[in-house]
């Protein structure tokens, strides 16, 4: 039996009578389905197809709503959307998935564009499969009344009261789906075309990354219905941020996509177990590492200095080469795949030997047309082979090379400067398995693996979350795993930090090399950051990311920034402690931002109020409280965010500022932020917001603590209009640049050289560790030190 579609006018009982009906359609699907195997002709097909049916997740869970849209058209047609498409008796399709490119498009549609859609009506539903209530969207309308009320897109997002409701639920230790509340331009990157290298810049609170995951789940829908499993990778920054999002795919009916972070990608099985200088780390991030390991692979190939002989059992004469024969057949062989071209060298030098073993057979005259060609012992040929054509694995040949001056002299070449050898040398271990490694050094070891075996596992469509931060090597090996170079990029510039902080996507985009065209798409509307905690976060942004733009918010959360000065620095941990205690009683989701420096302060004031909380940085989030640090913390969100301390996360780097930014914006409902009364970042405090009396502990001060109240709303925080930065990696780095723009004097005695030159690493030095404002502190300290000893 078919169903019937209510009409455009049709009320609230009718709609539920039409989901009650599809409803009753689905479950008999799912019961002829289960029941399947008892009619199949033999045990194994029995098996297959019981098995199938438990695994069938093509109709949804059974308490599914069976849509939660419907689109009504122009021309009168009219699509419900779900979850899941439900067909009926007759296999006319009654629901059609959220997914599908054509229903994608239509879900674009807007005041702006209708796309021949007159109305949106959005379900509110309960368990199971009862319509709550309706809203309706008149898109001709809707542009009507933004005409004569000139009301702005972001007043309109902000009336939404379906979508602020659901954007009020609280958070949850891993993220949620957003089907039900994608809007207009969010389809239009879901939809984007599969061959495409799409980039998302996006703001916190944008939903770029739910906008990217939702976008696999499409493309399988779509374009890549056909592709096998596995060969559709999604790349995050840590294991934290990668459990945070791991169970989104599956839920959207996607089990079979790759999920790695981006240490885990990499082709190494080894552990990082050190942590790299600044200088060194940048060096083994760049891209000119690739000429060196190129230079460095070929040098393992060495000639012969002598001649070698090669014996034979059931012969008294021997074949030998010269250093010429073998210089000869190394010239023919490509050398690179390394380990394909040592199985070539092999083959080619057999091949050698049994040629000139034949001429002395008939030399002999003991050889005829049936005579075997004698075979030189292995041991003879294996020796040659390891002395000109080493067999090597990657964590051994970047351990040798490290290790060894010589050897990275010459593979430096012109590459690198004679410093940038310096910081790539390091003591190499007795024993390959008691090697220490760093972070840096897995995608080296992971270049390495490709160029010796010239294999790499590739991917139809790659997605990578918080790109902005990835090395030039990292995005290489990103570059050597993509198939046709489709791929979908998210980040934000304003939150690039590390040793390539970037001020523009230019060279990610470059490095990347996709042949596919590229398109960027710009997340104007912020809808999980509420709107205080924004404009105090964006005064941060004309010094943080000059030319970025906040976000135009569309939520407001009432009371949702408050300030809480305290006397001293260890008050800090005390009063975090108590705001924390605060939002958990209300059963939020609490996030605690704290630089290192006072993590070990602050989980003793933890462990003294015998509060359990979860270390965030180690991988994973618990439901109640999470202590992370700033870096970490990017990508996270949580009901209510406590920043401890907020001038050491600014002083900790020279991207400091970013960092505090990152960590402002992990809220979706409440931020506090805990400081040293007058120490509150200086771009913060000139925002006009007033500070509450400072909570000082009995040691500290005396005097009663006051209540802590919200802080006073916030003014409007004027940002420069987005522009691109055009320049170079390098200058992108406003510490480092300032630091060459110095002039270096190359005259003079040996001494005024030596100390130009000392000065030159000093400074640079500097860039990497501190922030430019504190350099003269830093070396009027220095100073008095040197002072203090001599």
């Amino acid at each position: 039996m078919s169903l019937t579609i209510p009409a455009a006018s049709a009320t609230l009982e009718d709609e539920q009578l039409f989901f009650e009906a599809v409803r009753d359609v689905r479950e008999s699907t799912r019961e002829t389905r289960a029941l399947a195997w008892q009619s199949a002709a033999n045990g194994k097909d029995r098996a297959r197809l019981k098995a199938n049916a438990a695994t069938d997740a093509t109709l949804g869970a059974s308490d599914e709503p069976v849509a939660f849209l419907r689109l009504d058209l122009d021309d009168g047609d009219t699509y419900y959307v779900g979850e899941h498409g439900v067909s009926d008796a007759d296999n006319e399709r009654v629901v059609l998935s959220w997914k599908a490119p054509a229903i994608l498009r239509l879900r674009g549609a807007s005041h702006h564009d209708r796309r021949g859609v007159a109305r949106q009506r959005n379900y509110r539903t309960e368990p199971i499969n009862r319509i709550r209530d309706i809203d309706d969207v008149v898109l001709a309308e809707l542009a009507r009344q933004v005409a004569e009320l000139r009301t702005s897109d972001a007043q309109i997002v902000s009336s939404d009261t379906f979508l602020q409701s659901e954007l009020a639920r609280t958070r949850s230790p891993e993220m949620q789906t957003i089907v039900r509340t994608i809007q207009a331009a969010q389809a239009d990157v879901i939809a984007a075309p599969h061959d495409t290298l799409l980039v998302v810049q996006g703001g916190p609170g944008t939903g770029k990354t739910a906008i990217a995951l939702h976008r696999v789940a499409a493309l399988l829908f779509g374009p890549l219905r056909d592709v096998t499993n596995n060969e559709v990778l999604v790349v995050g920054p840590n294991a934290t941020f990668l459990k945070y999002i791991s169970r989104v795919l599956p839920e959207l009916g996607e089990e079979n996509v790759v999920q790695r972070d981006i240490g885990h990608l990499m082709a190494t099985t080894v552990t990082p177990d050190v942590v790299e200088r600044p200088a060194a780390a940048r060096l083994k991030g760049d891209a000119r590492m690739v000429e060196v390991l190129a230079r460095a692979l070929s040098d393992r190939i060495r000639p012969l200095r002598e001649s070698v002989e090669f014996t034979f059992d059931d012969v008294s004469w021997r074949v030998t080469l010269t250093p010429q024969d073998v210089a000869e057949i190394i010239d023919e062989v490509d050398r690179t795949p390394y380990a394909v071209g040592r199985a070539r060298f092999r083959e080619l030098l057999e091949s050698e030997i049994a040629t000139d073993a034949r001429r002395r057979q008939k030399a002999d005259g003991r050889w005829t047309n049936r005579s075997a060609t004698p075979r030189p012992r292995p041991t003879d040929v294996e020796s040659l082979v390891e002395r000109v054509w080493p067999q090597l694995t990657p964590a051994a040949f970047l351990r040798d090379l490290f290790g060894s001056v010589e050897r990275l002299l010459s593979a430096a070449g012109s590459t690198l400067g004679a410093d940038e050898v310096g910081l790539l040398r390091r003591q190499a271990a007795p024993k390959l398995s008691e090697q220490q490694w760093s972070k840096e050094d897995l995608p080296l070891l992971d270049h390495v693996a490709i160029e010796m075996t010239g294999e790499a596992e590739t991917y139809a469509h790659i997605v990578v979350d918080e790109v902005q931060d990835l090395s030039p090597m990292q995005l290489l090996a990103l570059r050597r795993r993509s198939r046709h170079g489709a791929m979908t990029i998210v980040g934000d510039i304003a939150q690039s930090t590390g040793h390539w902080a970037r001020d523009s996507w230019t060279d990610i985009v470059d490095l990347l090399a996709s042949p596919l065209p590229t398109r960027r798409v710009d997340l104007e509307y912020g809808y999980r950051v509420p709107r205080a905690v924004m404009e105090l976060a964006a005064r941060l942004l004309p010094e943080a990311a000059p030319g970025i733009v906040a976000p135009t918010i569309v939520r407001d959360v009432e009371n949702a920034t408050r300030l809480h000065p305290v006397g001293t620095a260890d008050d800090q941990f005390a009063r975090a402690v108590e705001v924390v205690r605060e939002h958990s009683s209300k059963g939020l989701f609490v996030g605690v931002v704290c630089p290192d420096g006072g993590r070990n302060r602050l989980e003793d004031a933890f462990r003294d109020a015998r509060i359990q909380w979860n270390d965030a940085d180690k991988g994973g989030l618990a439901s109640a409280i999470n202590v992370v640090s700033p870096g970490a913390s990017k990508g996270l969100e949580f009901d209510a965010v406590v920043v401890v301390d907020p001038e050491t996360i600014v002083q900790a780097g020279p991207h400091g500022l970013r960092m505090l930014y990152i960590a402002l914006t992990r809220t979706t409902g409440y931020l506090d932020v805990v400081h040293v009364a007058g120490s509150l970042p200086r771009l913060l405090a000139e925002g006009g917001a007033t500070q509450e009396p400072a909570r000082v502990s009995p040691t500290s001060a005396s005097g009663a603590d006051g209540p802590t109240e919200a802080a006073p709303a916030l003014p409007d925080v004027p940002v420069p209009a987005r522009t691109e930065s055009p320049t170079a990696q390098d200058e992108d780095r406003p510490d480092a640049s300032a630091a060459r723009a110095r002039p270096r004097s190359r005259g003079g005695s040996v001494r005024e050289r030596t100390v130009a030159l000392n000065a030159e690493n000093v400074l640079e030095l500097l860039a990497e560790v501190a922030p430019a404002h504190l350099w003269q502190e830093i070396l009027e300290e220095v100073a008095a030190r040197i002072a203090d000893e001599s």
